[in-house]
């Protein structure tokens, strides 16, 4: 099993030094969100923009995986993104991964006048361009006629710097999102506990049998907060604010990282950041985390 960090994406300067920071200290890879701004009502919080601080982060920090976790598909037309991300493949060297999801932060979309559809509309709009891009990412030409969009024999050039550049879905949506991921995705995200994960995983692995997938072809992660403490009042407290925070001292969360690793979960995902402003918090679990876990599960 993996471990990878997801730390803030608020001023350069700041996401700079986290990631230095982090990639020194032995995580297989780091994460950045996609987001134009905070879900509060306020554009005082700093948000950098994932695609170009992906692409400077790629070219100054080397080795570790790097991704977007994940990008709105409301955002950018799935061409625009598929160029933005080969770009990003080759400054990394291969080491990039595209994680997208139907997007779901309505006041962004508002306030910088992005076109924000229903959730129905949404998802079948990342259902076509996960197909799109799945072929796209793969180095083939690419012609496709949907509803959302249409291509005409597209192919990126320059071709992906390996043989294709890892597509990853975030969300559980049963229905469409999990299908979709069955049908595109090389990778799957979610936020969850051990036992909402399992319930998940077994939606995504009945899809795939309906299209003779083996479930096992797709990477599978998970997204949760930490907390070391012994403090039971305050990790109750932390727990109102996140439903999959992982809280206790060391042996608690080795136990519910044992949790997921018996259900599959091939890469586990630590976001460190406030989720009302989207800025930085400390990162002393997470050094905790790379100093007493990770080994423990390598």
């Amino acid at each position: 099993m993996k471990f990878s960090a997801w730390p803030a994406s608020g001023s350069w300067e700041r996401m700079y030094k986290d990631w230095l920071h982090l990639a020194e200290r032995g995580w297989h890879g780091i994460w950045s969100m996609d987001h134009f701004m905070a879900p509060i009502d306020s554009h005082e919080n700093p948000v950098s923009e994932s695609l170009t601080a992906l692409s400077a982060l790629s070219a100054l920090i080397p080795e570790v995986k790097i991704g977007t976790m994940v990008t709105g598909n409301t955002y950018r037309h799935p061409g625009v993104l598929a160029k933005m991300a080969v770009n990003i493949d080759h400054i990394s060297e291969g080491r990039f991964t595209l994680g997208i999801g139907c997007g779901w932060q309505e006041i962004e979309h508002n306030s910088f006048g992005i076109p924000f559809p229903p959730v129905s509309a949404r998802v079948k709009m990342l259902d076509e361009s996960a197909q799109i891009l799945s072929q796209l990412l793969s180095g083939k030409k690419t012609t496709f006629s949907g509803d959302y969009y249409q291509f005409d024999d597209a192919k990126l050039s320059p071709a992906p710097f390996k043989s294709k550049i890892p597509l990853l879905i975030g969300g559980g949506g049963e229905q469409v999102t999990l299908r979709t991921v069955s049908k595109y995705a090389d990778a799957w995200n979610i936020w969850a506990r051990p036992s909402f994960f399992r319930k998940k995983l077994n939606v995504l692995e009945e899809h795939c049998y309906k299209i003779n997938r083996d479930p096992n072809t797709i990477h599978k992660t998970v997204a949760i907060n930490i907390m070391f403490s012994d403090d039971k009042n305050l990790i109750e407290a932390k727990s109102q604010d996140s439903w999959t925070l992982v809280g206790g001292n060391v042996d608690q969360v080795i136990q519910t990282i044992g949790e997921f690793n018996d259900i599959g979960v091939d890469e586990v995902i630590i976001a460190v950041y406030d989720k009302n402003t989207y800025q930085s918090e400390p990162l002393d679990d997470l050094d905790i985390f790379a100093e007493e876990i990770i080994k423990l599960f390598s």
